[in-house]
């Protein structure tokens, strides 16, 4: 009776635990997918870098706005601001601003040609760059190097070490085009580096970047800030012509890809993307890319006086991401929270706040529910081992008393009886090497130019003159100028304003200035003689609204 009691108490504890990761399982949302985790874990570290030159040049009467801006990708490799790219990344900003103006020159002479229904010719082109470079003036140069934050926030760059993009120079070895950057930021998010030399064929790896093709004029602003994750495979390893080693993987990637982060599935990275193979019939084609592996790269972090090091924040955020997957709401909240008083430019945790904020509020937080579960697992399992205490004692006291009255009768041992097997062994998996990496020959897609992104571009507004002089307005997605304040942001009490006077905002790569049909028209830099319709703004441009010129705006990059 008592035996039979005890025995069912025992059962009743054995199934109550053997529920419990059932109910826990069931406290969970939907678990991330492999990419969608690395994706996170990763993404805050990655950057965008936007490199090249500006200017407009005085020829003939007339302005002529050149540009040669490219776009690359990057991530933080040290909390102090040190990021990895690749070397033709920022090759125009290291040959310096002359060869800058040498390159806008160029760009002025082919559009000179053509304004003239002349053949761009590399003859015409050398002759036209003889002949402007005497006559022609340029102004408002400006050197664009800056690494973007996701949050928008951006900050100029100092190269500390630069490899050679493939067949650059005869001092620097071919196959290495790695450059390590530094930006003034304290406790930034960083990306481990991993061993790219355990990397085999078949190896998944996953590439974090900026490519061109994922821009849009469609997507919104900071659409352009939002990395891209592709995954693929290595499919072979090999070397440069200088001996390098070279990882080839099928990930899609493309312009303004080069120079992001190729990882492994444990989040380590494993090298930098950094060229394509030779085009065929002309066409670029995908699933022949190559990358940097991190044995190359980390000759370059030695000689930058660096060291690849974890952030402050690293653990609190991978903490707060498994909590928000967990719906542990509270708990993850509180993480963001200590990651933004560490490091305020992380977009991602002010998102995440305000979503586990959402799902607090709405009654779908578990955090306390976890605490009690706990405490359920530690009194289920406390009950099992009282109860199976008492149980062992209590049959070992009968079987005393049993040795006492009589002998034991001998328990027949029946050939062939079923022995209870033993449990089956998991075999250990085998641990997955490192994503690969490899070396460069040429830049992705052969290093084109690319027009400025549409969140590089925006800029603000200065009023010079007028009742808000002093004032500084940022352009950012776009902004209305007029006197009317149920529709203008900027609001100016001025006779010569109209009620919506003027919009300036991005279009595309550029930023233009509207007239909004006002009715003493816009003006540019000073030239009263001319009303504008629609005109694309440079640096330092300065804008009149009205035809007393009591009203002055400059705009600034």
């Amino acid at each position: 009776m008592h035996t039979s009691k005890t025995i069912r108490l025992v059962a009743l504890g054995a199934a109550f635990a053997a529920l419990l990761p059932l109910a826990l399982a069931s406290a969970q949302s939907r678990p991330p997918n492999l990419t969608n985790r690395l994706h996170m874990y990763s993404k805050p570290a990655v950057v965008r870098i936007i490199s090249g030159f500006t200017g407009q040049w005085v020829w003939d009467n007339r302005r002529w706005n050149t540009q040669s801006i490219s776009s690359g990708s990057g991530f933080l490799i040290n909390p102090d601001g040190y990021v990895l790219t690749n070397a033709h990344v920022v090759s125009d900003i290291r040959e310096g601003d002359n060869a800058g103006r040498r390159t806008l020159l160029f760009q002025l002479a082919v559009q000179v040609l053509r304004a003239r229904n002349i053949a761009v010719t590399r003859e015409n082109v050398s002759n036209a760059m003889n002949v402007l470079g005497q006559q022609a003036s340029l102004s408002n140069f400006q050197r664009i190097n800056r690494v973007f934050l996701q949050s928008g926030t951006s900050f100029p760059y100092e190269i500390k070490s630069y490899g050679a993009p493939t067949g650059e120079g005869q001092d620097l070895p071919a196959g290495k085009d790695v450059a390590v950057l530094k930006i003034e930021i304290k406790n930034a998010p960083t990306l481990p580096l991993g061993n790219s030399t355990q990397m085999q064929v078949g190896d998944r790896i996953f590439l974090l970047g900026y490519p061109g093709a994922a821009d849009s004029d469609v997507l919104d602003s900071r659409s352009a800030l939002e990395p891209t994750t592709n995954d693929g495979s290595i499919t072979a390893k090999k070397n440069s012509a200088d001996g390098a080693p070279i990882l080839q993987t099928n990930t899609a990637a493309t312009h303004g890809n080069s120079g992001g982060p190729a990882i492994n599935e444990k989040g380590e990275v494993i090298g930098l993307l950094t060229f394509r193979g030779n085009t065929v019939n002309g066409q670029e084609i995908q699933g022949f890319n190559f990358i940097v592996p991190t044995s190359t790269v980390m000759e370059f972090v030695r000689q930058s006086g660096t060291e690849n090091k974890a952030s402050p924040i690293d653990v609190k955020w991978r903490e707060g991401l498994d909590n928000f997957w967990n719906q542990r709401y509270k708990y993850a909240r509180d993480d963001f929270q200590e990651v933004l008083a560490l490091y305020g430019d992380h977009s991602e945790a002010k998102k995440l706040i305000s979503e586990a904020q959402e799902f607090i509020a709405t009654g779908q937080d578990r955090s306390s529910s976890w605490v009690w579960m706990a405490v359920i697992v530690v009194l289920g399992g406390g009950f099992l081992l009282v109860a199976g205490g008492g149980l062992l004692a209590f049959v070992l006291i009968r079987r005393k008393k049993g040795k006492a009255q009589a002998p034991a009768m001998p328990v027949p041992a029946y050939a062939g009886a079923a022995q209870p097997a033993p449990a089956p062994q998991r075999s250990a998996q085998p641990e997955i090497a490192p994503a690969p990496n490899f070396p460069r020959t040429a830049p992705l897609g052969g290093s084109p130019r690319t027009e400025m992104f549409e969140a590089a571009a925006t800029g603000r507004l200065v009023c010079t003159m007028g009742p808000l002089e002093g004032q500084e307005f940022p352009v950012n997605q776009g902004v209305y100028l007029g006197r009317d304040a149920t529709r203008s942001q900027v609001v100016i009490a001025d006779a010569q304003v109209s009620g919506q006077h003027l919009w300036i905002g991005p279009v595309g790569s550029r930023i233009v200035a509207r007239d909004n049909g006002s009715t003493n028209g816009t003006f540019l830099n000073n030239d009263l003689a001319q009303r504008i319709t629609e005109v694309e703004l440079n640096d330092r441009d300065v804008l009149i609204l009205g035809g007393r010129a009591s009203v002055k705006f400059v705009f600034l990059r």
